[in-house]
C-alpha cells in the first residue's frame, strides 16, 4: 500500500516502514513493526506528555470560552473562562455543537447514577479523564507511558500504569470506556475489546474513535497522511472490519459518530508533513478539496477521517 513510510511528524523514531492492506477485511497493518522492547522509543516526544494549555489568541480564547459555557450548560463542567451565550449558539449551529460532543466529551451522555465509574484506556496525561471527573463520574485511566502517567497523577487523577491487562481479574466494573485513537496503538486490538467488553456492566457503553484507512484524507495525501504515523500505528482499520468485530464480540447498537473538526485538523496536519518530508510549500489540492471532502464526510461514514462509534453491552454471558 505505502513504502519508505517515515516518522514525519514526531521525527522521535529513525527507520522506515511499509504499510500492507488486508486483502479480506480491507485493513492495514505495518511492517516491520516495533516490538515490545523498542515500541517506548517511539513516545520520547509524544504529546501525551504535555499538560493542559489554556488557548492563547483571541479568537481561541472566545471560542473555548464559548465551547466551555455549552459544556456547562450540558454537563455542570465549570470553568474560569465559559462565555455567555456559548450554551445557546452550539445549540444553534449544530456543526459545531458535533463537533465538541463528539471530539472533547466523546458524546459522553448523562450520568446515569451517582456512582458510574468510567475508565479511560490509554489516557495520556489524563485531559479526558479531568473533564469526565468534572461531570460528575468516577474516573480510571490506563496508560503504558510512564511519562504520560506522571502528568495524569500530578492532576491527582487514579491512573495506573500498563495495560487494561492490570485488570484482568475484574469483571462488569465500568459503566463507560473510551478508547480515544489508542486501537491502532496495540499489539493485539481485538484482545483489547474483548477486554473492554469483559469489564463494561450490563448496558455499558464503549466509545471509540481511530483513523480510518478509507478515508478521503489517505487517499490524497497517500504515505503523507496524518493517520499513519508510522510506527506507533500498528494498525490501521477500515469502518466495515471494525464494525463487524465488534458485533463478533457481542456488542450491539453500534453507531457512528460525526466531528465536523476531523477533516480540516487531519489535512492540516499532513499538508505539514508534506512539508516536513519534501520542502513543498504548496501541496496541490487545494481548499476546495478539503471543504468538498467535509461535505462527503457528513453523508458518508466510510470517508471520514476517523472511525467514531458507540457500542453497547447489552448482556453478560462472556
Amino acid at each position: 500500500m505505502h513504502d519508505g513510510l517515515k516518522d514525519f511528524f514526531f521525527k522521535c523514531a529513525p527507520g522506515e516502514w511499509s504499510l500492507f492492506e488486508c486483502q479480506h477485511c480491507g485493513s492495514a497493518f505495518l511492517d516491520p513493526r516495533p516490538n515490545q522492547q523498542t515500541i517506548s522509543l517511539a513516545y520520547r516526544s509524544y504529546y501525551t506528555h504535555r499538560s493542559y494549555d489554556v488557548a492563547s489568541g483571541l479568537s481561541r480564547r472566545i471560542w473555548h470560552g464559548l465551547r466551555d459555557d455549552y459544556l456547562l450548560a450540558k454537563f455542570g463542567v465549570r470553568s474560569d473562562f465559559a462565555l455567555w451565550p456559548g450554551r445557546w449558539l452550539l445549540r444553534l449551529f449544530s456543526t459545531g455543537r458535533q463537533g465538541v460532543d463528539a471530539a472533547l466529551a466523546r458524546n459522553l451522555e448523562p450520568l446515569p447514577h451517582s456512582q458510574a465509574r468510567l475508565l479511560d484506556v490509554g489516557c495520556g496525561n489524563g485531559n479526558y479523564l479531568e473533564f469526565a471527573r468534572r461531570a460528575g463520574w468516577q474516573v480510571q485511566g490506563v496508560d503504558f507511558d510512564p511519562r504520560a502517567v506522571a502528568a495524569a497523577r500530578a492532576r491527582g487523577l487514579d491512573v495506573f500504569e500498563g495495560t487494561i491487562h492490570l485488570l484482568a481479574s475484574e469483571r462488569a466494573c465500568y459503566d463507560r470506556i473510551t478508547l480515544s485513537h489508542i486501537l491502532e496503538h496495540v499489539f493485539d486490538p481485538w484482545d483489547l475489546l474483548a477486554d473492554c467488553y469483559r469489564l463494561l456492566k450490563p448496558g455499558g457503553v464503549l466509545w471509540l474513535e481511530t483513523p480510518n484507512i478509507g478515508s478521503n484524507g489517505q487517499s490524497v495525501f497517500g504515505p503523507y497522511w496524518r493517520g499513519l504515523e508510522p510506527p506507533r500505528h500498528l494498525h490501521i482499520f477500515s469502518r466495515k472490519s471494525l464494525r463487524e468485530k465488534l458485533t463478533e464480540i457481542g456488542f450491539s447498537n453500534v453507531q457512528d459518530c460525526f466531528s465536523c473538526f476531523a477533516t480540516a485538523a487531519m489535512w492540516r496536519e499532513s499538508r505539514l508533513i508534506v512539508a516536513k518530508a519534501s520542502g513543498k510549500r504548496r501541496f496541490r489540492y487545494s481548499l476546495l478539496g478539503q471543504f468538498l471532502a467535509e461535505i462527503q464526510a457528513r453523508f458518508s461514514p466510510d470517508t471520514r477521517e476517523f472511525i467514531t462509534l458507540v457500542c453497547v453491552k447489552q448482556n453478560d454471558n462472556k
